[in-house]
């Protein structure tokens, strides 16, 4: 099982980049005056994405996986590829794939369609925003195999003391949609959790061990879609997936509304 620890988000902190959208960056670019079109998911997850769905394989090179396509049936296949994800925010973290489907903001001080929606849902209930923010989860899970092949949905857990929390009822919603099992009601924190947004992230950690995370045995061997409503640092996400592979998951794939401007938690 993919085990990991602190260390291992300490280290993946280091590298960049740490987000990717295809439509702000292409992954497949025409080199055309040396007659070849590359190929570069950056990431092993859209490594392992991209071979999936194209049956392309790609080579590991300094600067991340690349691979130059000459054949006009492969060039197509990996554009075709390129557009049907062009939209979502690709993470690097240690979970098996992690993406948001926008970001919150469009530029400062405005929102996008779905941060304005993440925003009244969790500032009012709306309604209007959870559906459509369940909706766009549901799209984002048909369209991703990795995600349409899990069997288990989870919230990110919530401390204890909350008497609402849109994660779980973003989960609730997207379970019954997808036809998946929603285990969130089973993992949870026991203690009050710490806000850890101004934390460094080792004082996170212990934070978050100090909430005393419980996850159940019945997930051995299961693929699990955790999900958030937004992603900044990953830290919560990240543990609460390394207990999840700790009790013996097979995948963990994280799956947000949207993505933060910033890469580390607001303060």
């Amino acid at each position: 099982m993919p085990i990991f620890t602190l260390k291992d988000v300490q280290e993946h902190r280091s590298i960049s980049p740490k987000r990717f959208r295809f439509s702000d960056n292409p992954a497949v670019r025409n080199h055309e005056a040396r007659g070849h079109h590359i190929v570069g998911p950056k990431f092993p997850s859209l490594k392992r994405l991209f071979k999936q769905e194209t049956g392309i394989d790609t080579l590991d090179g300094p600067y991340g996986p690349y691979k130059f396509l000459t054949d006009a049936a492969e060039i197509a296949s990996a554009l075709a590829w390129q557009d049907k994800h062009k939209s979502y925010v690709f993470l690097r973290d240690n979970l098996d794939c992690a993406m948001a489907f926008d970001f919150n903001l469009a530029e400062a001080g405005v929102y996008t369609e779905f941060g304005q929606a993440e925003h009244d849902a969790k500032a009012s209930k709306s309604e209007a925003a959870i559906a459509k923010l369940s909706a766009g989860l549901a799209g984002a899970i048909a369209n991703n195999p990795f995600y349409s092949g899990c069997e288990m949905v989870c919230a990110v857990p919530p401390s204890p003391e909350k008497d609402w929390d849109l994660p779980t009822e973003l989960a609730k919603r997207v379970a019954a949609a997808t036809k998946k099992i929603d285990i969130s009601a089973d993992v949870k924190f026991q203690k009050k959790k710490q806000s850890v947004k101004a934390l460094s992230l080792d004082d996170k950690w212990k934070a978050l061990e100090a909430a005393q995370l419980i996850a159940p045995t019945n997930v051995k061997g299961k693929k699990i879609i955790l999900i958030d409503d937004k992603y900044q640092s990953g830290t919560t996400a990240q543990y609460v997936a390394m207990k999840l592979f700790e009790m013996g998951a097979k995948e963990v794939h994280g799956l947000f509304c949207v993505k933060t401007w910033r890469d580390t938690d607001n303060t």
